[in-house]
This record gives structure tokens, sequence and C-alpha cells, in this order.
């Protein structure tokens, strides 16, 4: 999503490696991971991490900490990796994202001015490596300000061409000439045959999502308002706090929750995948939305690496908009 939060080969022997090689590749705030080791075994377990807490990380900062021997990351390209996250001030492990999907994110002009010190050391780093990352401007953004600062140790596991999806400008020009968003009566015409996916809620209010056999990709985006609220609307430049589900629309395999994790997410608006951009605004806090974003509004179709990757489907419920 935005910034590399909250967001992860082939070693086919056990492996035991340090930092070394392009580990002096850093950028951002100078030193600060100096003293960042790790230890990995292979491409499915998080490393070991060891460093003299505590770090005191006053600015983005992110530091090769171990090569890889794959291939160099080029610009343009999307790295999928998973990370382990640590307390920067007593060097405690928070958790790790090894036992989900990688995250993907676009090493692209988009990241270079969102975040210049994690853009330049990813740029030409090679697949395989371990980067130390934290950005505390970012953190302190999505929590409440008494959460730990993070240290996240990103194991980059491939690098892939990025399929073009639409800028927000874009996406904006195509809105306004009524391209961007399927129309109600094309979305009633769709579920009335069978081919929009279904969505059923548990008794506490947990849903799930069936998606028909054989769905195709939409041209637009859907959105079905399942349950409207009657809150305050939120607004693009807005910030929304919401529980969402997400399973492809290809597999029908939930590829995020915030339901498993047990707390809503906050998002900047503004700052999320076009499909959510452009099929939230508007929306009523207390509203239960379902949205079926085709590639281009979500992350991109690339042939391998990462995922979440081709059309979405999300059912999100607005708890509060700011």
């Amino acid at each position: 999503m935005r910034k590399v939060l909250a967001i992860l080969l082939p070693f086919l022997l056990f492996l035991t490696a340090c930092s070394g090689g392009d580990s002096d590749k850093a950028a951002g705030q100078e030193g600060v991971f100096d003293s960042v080791k790790v230890t990995v075994k292979d491409q499915e377990t998080p490393p070991e991490v060891e460093f003299d807490a505590p770090l005191d990380i006053t600015e983005g900062a992110a530091k090769v900490v171990h090569t890889g021997d794959g291939e160099p990351v080029a610009e343009g390209q999307s790295v999928s990796f998973k990370f382990v996250a640590l307390n920067a001030d007593d060097a405690s492990v928070l958790g790790d994202t090894y036992a989900q999907d990688a995250v993907t994110l676009a090493v692209n002009d988009s990241l270079k001015e969102q975040d210049p010190a994690l853009y330049e050391v990813l740029l030409g780093t090679k697949v395989g490596s371990q980067v130390a990352y934290a950005f505390p401007d970012a953190q302190a953004e999505a929590g409440s300000g008494d959460e730990p600062t993070q240290v996240m140790i990103l194991n980059l596991l491939s690098a892939v061409d990025t399929v073009p999806t639409l800028t927000p400008d874009e996406a904006a020009a195509r809105n306004e000439d009524g391209t961007l968003l399927m129309s109600s009566e094309d979305v009633q015409a769709l579920e009335a045959d069978g081919k929009l996916p279904e969505v059923k809620f548990a008794e506490d209010g947990t849903p799930s999502i069936t998606v028909p056999e054989g769905a195709e990709e939409p041209d637009r985006l859907i959105v079905k308002v399942l349950e409207e609220g009657d809150g305050p609307v939120l607004e693009s430049t807005g910030t929304v706090v919401a529980d969402y589900l997400g399973v492809g629309l290809r597999d029908g395999e939930t590829f995020d929750s915030s339901y498993e994790r047990g707390e809503p997410a906050e998002f900047p608006l503004a700052n999320v995948v076009s499909g959510w951009t452009y099929g939230l605004a508007g929306q009523k806090a207390g509203s239960k939305v379902l949205l079926v974003l085709p590639s281009e509004l979500a992350y991109g179709d690339p042939s391998s690496g990462g995922s979440p990757s081709g059309p979405l489907v999300f059912v999100v419920d607005i708890k509060e908009v700011k």
C-alpha cells in the first residue's frame, strides 16, 4: 500500500550467511543500521536479526544488510518481499509476514517521491537480499503514537516487470467520461446472471466471498453498496478506518483480511490502489461495500512474482472516516 508497513528461492540446502557484499549500500538517516546483522537460513524462514538497541531512528532509512545472488532490481519493476518487524528500542520481534502472501511494491517515480531512501536502496539491489528499513513518520501516521518504532527486514523474493496501472490522474479522467465505474444497471445485470461475487456475513459480522465459477475480469470498477451507513461521507482526500476482506477474482483465495488480524486498518484514501480511492470516495461511515477491481485499478497483473495480482474482490466495512 503506501509505504512499506503494516507492507514479503532458490536455496535448496541449509545456508547460514551474515551481512556482506553490497551491505554498505544505504540511504536516509546515516549510520542508523550499522550494527544490524542478519543470519539467513532459507527464503521461507524469518532471519535472525541482531542490533545494538536502542536504535535512535528519527527519519526514514534503508540499508542492504545481506546480499543475495539474484538479478538486480531495475527501474519500473515490481519487487515482492516478506518481512520481519522488530522493536527499535529492544530488538524484540514484533511479528512477520512469512506465513502470508508476499507484498508487492513498484520501484518507480511514485516510490521515489514518497520514500526516496527505500527507492535508492532497492534500485540495483539483487533479488535474495535482505534490506533493513524504517520510516517513523509513516508509522506515526498509521498508529496511535504509542507504538514502538519498527525496524523491518525486507526479504526480496523476486522482481518482475510491472504491468502499468492507472495513475490517479488517469483514473480521474476515465471517471469523468463515465468509463471508470460500471453503471448500477450493469452491476444489477451481472448479479441477476449470477456473475457477481456473493457476500455473506456470519453472526459475528465476518464476511465471506464466493466467486462465481468462470468469473471474468470486469472492464470497469464494480461498486455495490451492501449496506448503507448514516455517518459522515468519505472524501477522496480523507482517511478511512475499515475492516476488509480481499480475495482474488480468479481463484477466490483470500490474500488479505483485517478480520484475521483482529482490528480495523487505517488508510489515507489518496494513497491506496485506485480501485479503493474511486470505489470508496463518497461512501458513508457505517456502509459495507463490495468492490471488484480490474487489474489496472489494483496492483497490475505481473506474469510472476508477488501477489496479489490480477482482478481483486474486496468487502469493505467502513468504521470511521477522518
